[in-house]
C-alpha cells in the first residue's frame, strides 16, 4: 500500500531551499534528480545534465516535463501516493513548489534509511510529575 508524501508541497524547511527553488530552479532539479536516481553526495554539484534540459525546456515552454519524469520515478520508487495527472499538474503549476517538496521528500527517505527511523533513548525515563 502505497503512503503519502510526508511534505507538504507549499512548504520551506530553510530559507536556503526556497531561494535555491525560486531562484536556481535548475540546480535543484539536477540534484534532486541525482538523488532519485541514487547518485547521493554531500554535494551533488549544481549543473547537471538534467539541469541543463531543464533550462533548454524553458525555452519552449516545457520546462514542467523533467521534474514530472523525477516525480512519477520517485513515486514508484517509494511506493508514494500519486498519479501521473498529480504529477503533471503539480510540476506544470508551480516547479519550485515541486522541486522543494520532492528535496524535502528525499531527505526524509535518506534520514529514515540512514538512521532506521526513530530509535528510543534508554536513558530516558518518563517520570510523573510531583
Amino acid at each position: 500500500m502505497s503512503r503519502p508524501y510526508q511534505a507538504s508541497l507549499c512548504g520551506c524547511d530553510t530559507c536556503g531551499t526556497c531561494l535555491k527553488a525560486w531562484f536556481c530552479t535548475c540546480f535543484l532539479i539536477g540534484q534532486n534528480h541525482q538523488r532519485i536516481k541514487g547518485n547521493v553526495s554531500d554535494d551533488p554539484g549544481c549543473c547537471s545534465g538534467w539541469c541543463w534540459g531543464y533550462c533548454c525546456l524553458g525555452y519552449c515552454s516545457l520546462c514542467f516535463i523533467l521534474p514530472m519524469i523525477d516525480r512519477g520515478d520517485m513515486r514508484r520508487k517509494y511506493d508514494l501516493q500519486g498519479g501521473s495527472c498529480g504529477a503533471c499538474l503539480v510540476s506544470a503549476c508551480c516547479v519550485p513548489c515541486e522541486a522543494t517538496q520532492t528535496k524535502k521528500e528525499l531527505d526524509y527517505i535518506q534520514m529514515s534509511q540512514t538512521q532506521g527511523g526513530y530509535v528510543q533513548n534508554g536513558k530516558m525515563v518518563a517520570q510523573p510529575m510531583r
